[in-house]
């Protein structure tokens, strides 16, 4: 289990499927500072703590230790759901979702400027789960309604 801060982040990012450059982006922290965290030389302060948080889609408690991972028992699907995928399950179109990460509409996921113009899409499975609602979200990637 993850008991030093450097692996609760590390958790939190693999779970939000991000690379240090998309947590860099997202939380507004130098990419120096995400690596001096994750070789737990540095732990943030308060503001930044939040800051990581918010782009993980974890709490500062889990990130500082005070709170149990989250959604531990949930079983989920690879690290990130495609937008193919997230579309079928929702019966809406993969540009529907696209839209609506690009737009900030939809939380549970991110739509993140890539090179050549284009756009890498993130979505989190646990994020995901919540939004299209438990029974929905197992039927469909057929898991198990025990954890």
């Amino acid at each position: 289990m993850a008991d030093t801060f450097a692996a609760r982040l590390r958790q939190a990012m693999n779970q939000a499927n991000m690379k240090q450059l998309d947590l860099a982006e997202k939380s507004g922290a130098p990419r120096s500072a995400i690596s001096q965290y994750l070789a737990g030389k540095n732990i943030p302060g308060p503001d930044r703590l939040q800051a990581l948080a918010d782009a993980t889609g974890v709490s500062a408690g889990f990130l500082s230790g005070e709170d149990p991972p989250p959604m531990a028992a949930v079983p989920v699907p690879a690290k990130n759901i495609s937008t193919a995928t997230a579309a079928r399950c929702l019966g809406k179109s993969s540009q529907f979702i696209r839209i609506g990460l690009q737009r900030g509409l939809l939380p549970f996921g991110s739509a993140v400027p890539g090179t050549g113009g284009r756009i890498n899409y993130y979505i989190n499975p646990e994020r995901f789960r919540e939004y299209v609602g438990a029974k929905q979200f197992d039927s469909f990637f057929g898991l198990s309604a025990q954890a």
